[in-house]
């Protein structure tokens, strides 16, 4: 009996060995984190728009029509999907507002820029880049010096951002200018064209409320 007892005993050992094994090498589901919800809540987010910009440079009076992409939303995410959306990251912040300039404008506009030109305003730190052909002359912005964003221009067809930067035009420096941005769907393009009398006008933008 003793020896049936002990036998019993070492069988009932390794077989307690065993599940103990198994169960440590086994995932447990109940504790296996879940993936986790990356979806929206709450309101979407404006989307990117399409707009209609006037670049002037007020310290020599020229001016001339871009076209660009307006964002504006104070959260992360929202920002994130929009960034997103025009292929550049580097926009993405909390509290932002940028407005990026197309790379490529149409050749009636007689206006041209470098790659990914823009303005950004991030929980008050201002930022801009680029560098801008306009009636012939070479602007390179310096200096942000104001960003005033709306981002309910969109739904009311109000200017959607005003910036006034600093800018050194032609190689010279001590140049200021401004950029106005509204819906481009508020706005009509005009070609240059010969008034008859005095030079010619230039191509621009006419938007209600800016500048023609």
């Amino acid at each position: 009996m003793k020896r049936f007892s002990l036998l019993a005993l070492l069988s009932l050992v390794a077989f307690v060995f065993a599940i103990a094994c198994t169960d440590a090498t086994s995932p447990n589901r109940r504790l296996a984190p879940k993936s986790p919800d990356l979806g929206f809540r709450g309101e979407e987010p404006p989307p990117p728009a399409d707009v209609a910009i006037t670049f002037s440079i007020s310290s020599v009076t020229f001016s001339g029509p871009f076209n660009g992409v307006y964002f504006s939303n104070p959260a992360h995410i929202a920002a994130a999907v929009a960034a997103a959306e025009v292929g550049d990251q580097a926009l993405t912040f909390d509290g932002t507002a940028w407005l990026r300039l197309d790379n490529t404008q149409p050749d009636a506009f007689g206006t041209s820029t470098s790659a990914n030109a823009r303005f950004q305003t991030s929980n008050g730190n201002l930022s801009g880049r680029g560098t801008l052909v306009i009636a012939g002359h070479v602007v390179v912005i310096t200096e942000v010096t104001s960003f005033t964003a709306n981002p309910k221009c969109l739904s009311t067809g109000e200017l959607c951002s005003f910036v006034t930067f600093n800018a050194t035009v032609d190689g010279e420096s001590g140049h200021t200018g401004t950029a106005e941005a509204f819906n481009k769907e508020s706005c009509t393009f005009v070609p240059e064209y010969d008034p008859g009398e005095g030079p010619p006008i230039p191509a621009h933008y006419f938007c209600p409320g800016g500048i023609d």
